[in-house]
């Protein structure tokens, strides 16, 4: 529900007067007040992209810096540093950063304060990696991205930051890969090629963000668990259904994709179940990636088996019809909640 600003702070009062009056618990309060949310204006909205926009540039920026440029390395040559002093000047960086933000935070809006705790992530992953090169840990980037998450996950916990638990998901991600990559043969962990194994992840994560919602202070994290499960493990189940258990191209490409339909079988039934779970949990996400993947398996058959054989222009018009059909229903679905409440 969104509402204005009075509104907003009126509900927000009386959720406080009410926990103060004991009427209500700590948990049921946070609860409620997830439920509202303030109105957003247009302005805002604007400024939201453009805090967005300036969050791309920090990234792009770091990484032409930091990792082409070398910047940091030639500093360090010209001053005669060592590791551990890049290290510590870093450290010292974030430290004064997450000071001033927390300091200034009540005046930030979300979106700002979280592009500021990405910029403070960002300098304490260079301490991170000068403190990796010093000591040696962290060969083959498998502990170097172990100790990455560990710390993002940290930083989100302790400054509520969903932008870093994000961007730890994705250095975990990173460590699994780089682990099973490390100890694979022929391409292939425990028989498994790269899709296969990322689906495997993407599971592990859902199934995590269902333990996430019964431990309090991971509980605000645990739906954003969810989606990175979702993503990774409808991506990763999409690449299976394409190229099957094959890791080496030349094997792939000289297999008839029919011989691989048993996978796309069971990427349209996982999207099919996360869809029909969806509607009768009332799990917009689950429903969402449900329809969304649906299709894309659909359109993904389509090109391996019919896209030399039909008519393109038969293929949009089908392509649209069913794109218009989600559309009204959605719609129609919508409309039948709103009368409801």
């Amino acid at each position: 529900m969104e509402l204005d600003k009075n509104e907003w702070k009126a509900v927000n009062k009386a959720i406080s007067e009410w926990e103060e009056h004991g009427d209500l618990s700590k948990e049921e309060g946070s609860r409620l007040r997830k439920t509202v949310d303030l109105k957003r204006t247009d302005n805002q909205q604007i400024a939201q992209y453009f805090f967005l926009t300036a969050l791309s540039c920090i990234l792009l920026a770091f990484g032409a810096i930091f990792i082409d440029d070398k910047v940091l390395e030639r500093f360090k040559d010209y001053f005669s540093l060592s590791n551990i002093v890049i290290a510590i000047l870093a450290i010292g960086i974030s430290v004064l950063w997450f000071w001033y933000v927390r300091k200034k935070q009540a005046r930030l809006s979300k979106t700002a304060y979280e592009i500021y705790m990405v910029v403070g992530a960002l300098s304490s992953l260079i301490a991170l990696t000068y403190i990796c090169k010093e000591t040696g840990f962290g060969g083959k980037y498998t502990g170097f991205l172990f100790a990455a998450s560990v710390l993002l996950f940290s930083l989100s916990l302790g400054f509520k930051a969903r932008f870093l638990w994000i961007a730890g998901i994705l250095a975990l991600m990173g460590f699994y890969g780089a682990v099973t990559d490390l100890y694979s043969i022929k391409d292939r962990f425990l028989g498994m090629n790269y899709p296969i194994r990322f689906t495997i992840f993407g599971l592990i994560v859902i199934g995590l963000s269902f333990l996430q919602q019964k431990k309090g202070i991971l509980a605000d994290t645990a739906r954003i668990t969810f989606v990175a499960g979702m993503v990774i493990f409808f991506t990763g189940l999409w690449g299976v259904s394409v190229f099957g258990n094959y890791s080496d191209m030349a094997a792939w490409s000289a297999v008839r994709q029919v011989q691989v339909i048993a996978y796309g079988i069971v990427f349209a039934i996982a999207a099919g179940l996360s869809f029909y779970l969806g509607i009768k949990y009332k799990d917009d996400v689950a429903r969402d990636f449900g329809i969304l993947f649906l299709l894309i398996n659909l359109y993904s058959r389509y090109f391996e088996f019919f896209w030399d054989n039909m008519n393109k222009g038969v293929f949009f018009l089908v392509l649209a019809v069913s794109f218009y059909g989600v559309g009204r229903w959605l719609e129609k679905r919508k409309k039948g909640i709103k009368l409801k409440h």
